[in-house]
């Protein structure tokens, strides 16, 4: 409960906002390594268009992935699997609606990933700016 609070803290920042909104974008359009299929995923995907029973071997195979990014040691390899999974839900943002009751606690969870993981960067970032600007 205490990352929730910390999170709409954060969201209410509109500087970090805007700033995460564009990191967001950013790993959607321009990070290849992002849109990379595995073979798994690519099978529950092709399943899901031909049936919807397919959506929750789906979800559940995203919420794998997301485990398993969380559990790596290597801060790289930990961001940019989280990273993956964004981007693949983001993919299948109109089902993230439709069938909300399979996506939510997913949602929920990549949330409490991706927006600290952005605010440290943003910190980071800010933290960085500050100290280019004493030595000017």
């Amino acid at each position: 409960m205490k990352t929730k609070k910390r999170i709409e803290k954060w969201l209410a920042d509109e500087n970090f906002r805007r700033y995460a909104e564009k990191r967001m974008q950013e790993e959607i359009t321009e990070v290849p390594e992002n849109h990379t299929l595995d073979r798994k995923y690519e099978e529950l995907d092709e399943g899901f268009e031909c049936d919807d029973r397919y959506i929750s071997p789906l979800v559940e195979y995203l919420a794998y992935r997301l485990h398993l990014a969380r559990l790596c040691r290597n801060p790289h390899k930990r961001r940019r699997g989280i990273w993956w999974v964004f981007v693949h839900v983001f993919m299948q943002e109109h089902y993230t609606h439709v069938f909300s009751e399979h996506f939510d606690p997913l949602l929920d969870e990549l949330q409490d990933c991706i927006i600290p993981m952005l605010h440290d960067e943003y910190v980071r970032r800010l933290n960085s700016e500050k100290r280019g600007r004493q030595w000017s």
